[in-house]
């Protein structure tokens, strides 16, 4: 189910966004949107995030606005987008795939939850598909 909700995310930002809106880079790190890129709803309505990554690790990960419950996704802001900190983009998509019940922290935000790690996976793939190695050609 993840894997299609992931493909149904990325067929999307192929339809309907714009590369620079998606992905932009400041020095080192890459900066993920997944504003356009990810359509994954919580319970009320999408998560978008950004997702920073430096050198093939994640630095963080930054809840853009939503309309979420706010003390549910405050949970998610404290206890879940931290674990992603530090990470290997490998590590991360792993973190990524797992089910919320295997998570800490975030009991009562499930559906927010689940959207969350769908919208970092949807990020981890686009970075890993798109974004320059260090000798400046795309990985393919």
């Amino acid at each position: 189910m993840k894997k299609i909700i992931i493909t149904l995310c990325l067929s999307a930002f192929i339809l309907s966004a714009n590369a620079d809106d998606i992905m932009k880079r400041e020095g080192k790190t890459y900066i993920i949107n997944t504003t356009e890129l990810c359509s994954a709803k919580g319970y009320k309505a999408t998560t978008p995030l950004l997702v920073y990554i430096e050198n093939g690790t994640v630095v963080k990960v930054e809840a853009l606005p939503n309309k979420e419950s706010k003390g549910y996704f405050e949970r998610i802001k404290k206890k879940l987008l931290p674990q992603y900190a530090g990470q290997k983009v490998s590590a991360a998509k792993k973190l990524a795939s797992a089910g919320v019940d295997e998570l800490d922290g975030v009991t009562g935000a499930t559906y927010s939850a689940n959207a969350t790690q769908q919208n970092i996976a949807a990020a981890l793939d686009y970075y890993t598909k798109n974004a320059k190695n260090s000798k400046g050609k795309r990985k393919k």
